[in-house]
């Protein structure tokens, strides 16, 4: 019986030492292989984020370039509070003092900004700035980073001038506003893809590693070109830790569920050969304590049929090398599993974007149109909708495409896209048809639809007169819109029709003045 313990106890601590190294070898080998795909998976984020903030910047190039030349000059003179979440407020307070010296002028139409005085100036790019540190700081927390922001090089050697900051700290008068213009010195050795990504004009591949005040911290660099020249480098931050935490917690998640298995199967392995082999050696040592005190020879028969057991240890010894062998094949079928889960997502989400996407013009299609109605039905249900839509029609479309190519028809939906997405610069605009585009008018678009409208048809009436440039460049099309009224819309396909009403009502209207 003493036996019986010790051989117990040896199975016991040998297949103890064996689970241990073995969820040793695959925390490790996991810990491992997921650092690398959160690595890449963090990369991808920042370089993301790089792309879509330079998308925006580059929706209005000429504004952005304004906004940075007078930002350059004259941050000492601009006053942002530290403690402003909406820059409503700013645009307001520059449209009141443009309406006041202005009032008889468009914006961009009779006047450039440039051109306003210097109040109004100050204004309209405190107002600018506001917005670009909200889209920088909301980009940040959406994509999950830890810090966005855009350096232009302030002209001394090996200095950047942040002109876009996504961490507010205040001017050192303490007088409740954003510190703007700080300018550091870069060192090359410190900023190689920073330095790389100004005087290339091309993203980098790879990362500046950073040791701060929020630990250790990787920078992603994107430059924003302007008639390829750069003027600036859009950068974004990711923290070690946050990437460290989430392979850790994975990691200890897939050992966890392999511990379990393995004590599962240890425990049955232990309690099948205690039960099996033990129990017969017990028994042979019985048999044998009574040979030595009777001499029967016929117990040796019950020894003899208990050393056939050899075989039986040997088939257990092939058994526990199968176990081993169904072990690695699991814990690769884990990491499989894991890839190709991956791969899958990256795929859909690839798919989920092209499925959205307009070919021809690159803005949203008819289907992520239908999508975002979705989100309307569900605010009109909830009693929170402030929209409206808009509904723009190519016209001619017909008469260029069969006088002048399919090619030059394709030009004029190009050109009335960008002209469509010009004019509703803060709402989403979809390709609904083959020459129609539709508006879903949002904030300042919404509470401005009328101005913006005129803007839009002021643009097409000049196209009207312009007899010398090509039907495609100088394009006619006509606009109508509708808001939603709570107190009888139901549904979104109440507004579209009653703007796609106006909009008929609108190509009548030309049609008719082309007559007379």
């Amino acid at each position: 019986m003493q036996n019986k313990g010790k051989i117990t106890t040896s199975f016991l601590l040998t297949f103890g030492i064996f689970t241990i190294v073995i969820l040793l070898i695959t925390g490790i080998v996991t810990y491992f292989s997921q650092m690398s795909i959160y690595r890449e998976q963090y990369q991808q984020n920042a370089y993301n984020i790089c792309e879509y903030l330079k998308s925006l910047m580059e929706i209005d190039l000429e504004d952005t370039l304004n906004y940075q030349n007078y930002f350059m000059e004259h941050y000492d003179e601009m006053d942002v509070p530290l403690d402003f979440t909406e820059c409503k407020s700013f645009e307001e307070k520059y449209q009141r003092l443009f309406a006041k010296y202005y009032p008889d002028k468009t914006l961009g139409v009779d006047i450039e900004i440039t051109e306003c005085n210097d109040e109004v100036q100050n204004a309209y790019f405190t107002y600018r700035h506001a917005y670009w540190v909200l889209e920088f700081e909301k980009a940040t927390e959406d994509f999950g980073l830890l810090y966005t922001y855009y350096v232009v090089p302030p002209g001394e050697p090996l200095y950047m001038t942040f002109v876009i900051d996504g961490l507010r700290e205040e001017r050192e008068s303490g007088d409740g506003c954003i510190a703007l213009g700080v300018t550091v010195e870069q060192e090359i050795s410190a900023h190689t893809k920073m330095w790389e990504a100004y005087n290339s004009g091309t993203n980098p591949d790879g990362y500046d590693s950073y040791d701060n005040e929020y630990g250790k911290t990787y920078g992603y660099y994107s430059p924003l070109l302007v008639d390829g020249k750069v003027i600036g480098v859009i950068g974004a931050e990711v923290e070690i830790a946050d990437y460290n935490h989430a392979i850790m917690l994975n990691a200890i998640q897939q050992v966890l569920g392999i511990a379990v298995v393995l004590i599962f199967g240890m425990f049955l392995l232990v309690f099948f050969i205690k039960n099996r082999y033990i129990a017969r050696i017990v028994r042979l040592e019985q048999n044998v304590e009574a040979y030595s005190e009777t001499k029967d020879v016929e117990i040796s028969k019950d020894i003899e049929e208990n050393s056939k057991g050899n075989d039986e240890i040997s088939r257990l010894a092939e058994r526990f090398s199968i176990m081993i062998l169904d072990l690695d094949e699991y814990m690769k079928s884990l990491v499989r599993t894991a890839e190709e889960l991956s791969a899958t997502r990256e795929h859909v989400n690839t798919m989920s974007e092209l499925a959205h996407k307009d070919a021809l013009t690159g803005i949203r299609n008819r289907l992520a149109y239908d999508n975002e109605t979705k989100v309307l039905e569900w605010d009109i249900s909830s009693g929170t909708a402030e929209f409206g839509i808009a509904i723009i029609d190519l016209n001619f479309l017909k008469r260029i495409n069969d006088t002048f190519g399919h090619e030059q028809g394709n030009i004029a939906i190009k050109n009335l896209c960008a002209l469509t997405c010009k004019t509703f610069a803060h709402s989403p605009v979809f390709r609904i048809g083959g020459d129609e585009f539709a508006v879903i008018l949002r904030g300042s678009d919404y509470q401005n639809i009328d101005t913006l409208v005129a803007q839009f048809n002021e643009v097409i009436e000049q196209n009207l007169a312009d007899k010398e440039s090509k039907p495609w460049m100088a394009f006619s099309a006509a606009i109508g819109y509708s808001l939603y009224d709570a107190s009888k819309d139901t549904a979104v396909e109440n507004i579209f029709k009653r703007a796609d009403k106006a909009m008929y009502s609108r190509k009548t209207q030309m049609k008719a003045v082309r007559t007379e």
